[in-house]
């Protein structure tokens, strides 16, 4: 009879919370799912790996290290590209579900990995669609990583930028307007050379800089609606979604008054400004 057979026995016992979320699991930063994650994480698997990018952007991996010493998040966070491809080309639905909960979120999209790969994988651009999965599918990890973004996202998508001419302030960009510096420097000429290039009246204001023609911004719009974009977003933030979609009806409605005011002028014009219907 063995040793082990006669040690001493006691009972462990975890709570729910302890069982759910083993230690163990914590440490090597893998989770438990429960059955519907599991199915949605093998769904999302599939979706990934038969992506046609897949296949274009996973080449293979020397596992030389070369573009995560080159990231810029790698530094500040729990990432690395290398991490991220090698899920890709080996991973299983556990490991991208994983993943796919925060570590996404930390790519900055500089596409240095790209610059370093020996291999020419396209590392940001796989991240990029494991993003677009985790938006797709309304991860609840996604939805607290966003959250935050709300206005950011609400000014990219209808003005085209992140930043609005309010929160520009020469506290935080000293190069920019009058107090602008260091031009001198980098190009050997001084600011006032610099500033022959810029138009007059945008040395006074920074707000025409912002001014998004109604053309332009029903394009984009056009382009979200039919790529599925406002239906993915939708089913991550419905309220952010629906004050877009009114900013898409109140543009659509300032283009059409517009449209009636000058009908005589454009019933004479040609080209895609008289054509384009919004």
């Amino acid at each position: 009879m063995s040793i082990v057979a006669n040690l001493p026995r006691r009972t462990l016992s975890l709570s729910e919370e302890e069982a759910a979320r083993p230690v163990a699991m914590h440490l090597t930063g893998r989770q438990r799912l429960s059955s519907e994650e599991r199915t949605l994480s093998e769904k999302i698997f599939e979706e990934f790996r038969s992506d046609p990018r897949h296949h274009e952007f996973v080449l293979g991996c020397l596992n030389c290290g070369e573009c995560t010493t080159g990231c810029p998040a790698a530094r500040f966070y729990d990432f690395s590209p290398r991490e991220m491809l090698q899920i890709a080309a080996n991973g299983d639905a556990t490991t991208l579900w994983d993943a796919m909960q925060e570590k996404i979120w930390a790519c900055c999209q500089c596409y240095t990995c790209n610059m370093r790969c020996r291999f020419g994988n396209d590392i940001a651009g796989i991240i990029s669609v494991m993003r677009e999965l985790s938006v797709y599918h309304g991860l609840e990890a996604t939805r607290r990583t966003l959250a935050p973004f709300g206005r950011s996202l609400t000014l990219l998508m209808t003005v085209g930028t992140q930043v609005s001419s309010d929160m520009i302030q020469p506290d935080f960009f000293r190069d920019w307007g009058p107090f602008a510096t260091g031009s001198d420097k980098v190009w050997q000429v001084g600011a006032d050379v610099m500033r022959r290039a810029i138009p007059t009246d945008v040395l006074q204001t920074t707000r025409s800089a912002w001014e998004v023609s109604v053309q332009t911004s029903l394009e984009l719009f056009r382009i979200y609606e039919e790529t599925g974009v406002l239906d993915m977003l939708r089913g991550l933030d419905p309220d952010l979604t629906e004050m877009l979609v009114d900013i898409i009806e109140e543009r659509r409605e300032e283009f059409q008054e517009a449209r009636e005011r000058f009908a005589d002028e454009i019933a004479g014009m040609k080209g895609p400004v008289a054509t384009f219907q919004g």
